[in-house]
C-alpha cells in the first residue's frame, strides 16, 4: 500500500468464493440461514477474514470492498 499508494483493496466475485454453489441459481431473501451453513466455503471465509485483518493492521484507514458476483447480484429482487 505504501509503495503503490493504494488506499484499499477490492475483492471481486466474493459470492463465487464464499459459497460452494458459487451463487449460481441461488438468491438470498434475507434469512440468515441462507448465508451460513454447509454451503459456505470455510477456506474462502477464513482467507477474506485474514486478508481484511492484515490490511487493517497495516493501515487502519485502509478500505476493503467486497463485490458480489454478477450472476448472483442479478438474481436479487
Amino acid at each position: 500500500m505504501e509503495e503503490y499508494r493504494f488506499d484499499g483493496f477490492r475483492f471481486d466475485g466474493v459470492t463465487s468464493m464464499l459459497y460452494h454453489h458459487h451463487g449460481i441459481g441461488s438468491g438470498f431473501s434475507g434469512d440468515y440461514a441462507e448465508y451460513f451453513g454447509l454451503q459456505v466455503d470455510e477456506d474462502s471465509l477464513v482467507y477474506l477474514m485474514l486478508a481484511n485483518h492484515i490490511l487493517h493492521t497495516l493501515n487502519k484507514d485502509c478500505i476493503t470492498i467486497a463485490e458480489v458476483s454478477h450472476m448472483f447480484s442479478s438474481e436479487i429482487h
